[in-house]
This record gives structure tokens, sequence and C-alpha cells, in this order.
């Protein structure tokens, strides 16, 4: 069971070797999947709701600005009763949609057009 490449059938015999094979294979997965979303950014941690004093820290703009925004509905945010949310992973998904493209970028997709 230890390679992949060994296809070794299942027999009742070997069964908590396959089993102790694949949970070992799960808690390897579940760390590399870790790493990615720590690294990405992402995960439950960040899926939580933040006021707008935090959002202001995260874009490091003034309360009046990001109250501007969202009166232009620009920005995602919630609105519990007068309470205004938002979601820290939202944010940061928002402003990568706004990305924009370098010149090398736009160079090479104005020359693929010829």
């Amino acid at each position: 069971m230890e390679n992949t490449n060994d296809k070794e059938e299942l027999t009742l015999q070997n069964v908590p070797k396959a089993v102790n094979y694949l949970i070992n294979e799960i808690a390897e997965m579940r760390v590399v999947l870790t790493s990615i979303e720590t690294e990405l950014g992402l995960g439950a941690h960040k899926h939580r709701p933040i006021g707008i004093e935090r959002a202001c820290e995260i874009f490091d703009l003034p309360e009046r600005t990001i109250k501007k925004m969202m009166r232009n509905n620009t920005i995602p945010y919630y609105k519990i009763e007068k309470k205004i949310y938002f979601f820290e992973d939202e944010l940061i998904k928002w402003v990568e949609k706004s990305r924009v493209p370098t010149f090398d970028e736009r160079y090479a997709n104005s020359r693929r057009r010829y």
C-alpha cells in the first residue's frame, strides 16, 4: 500500500493497512491545503464579519471614503439595522478583481489580435 504503483488486492487481512495508508494520505493533504490557504489569505478565520474601522485599516482609507464607496455600491458590505459589516476575504477578492494589467500584458494581448 505504500507505493501507489503497487496495486495490491484488497483483502480482509490488509484492510487495516489500507485504512491506515488512507488516513496518512488525508492528513498530508490537510497540511498542504492549510498551507495553501494561509499563503492565499483564505480560510475560515478570514470569513468573519468585521466593522468599518477594520475595513478602513485594510484599505488605509478614511471612514468617509469607505462610506462613499458604500453609497455608490462599489464595495461589498452588509447592513443589519444600523450596523455595517464586511468580510475580510470578500474585500480581498474584490480588490483582486480590480487588478490593472501591466503594459507588457496589454501589449501581449494586442499583439495576439493581429
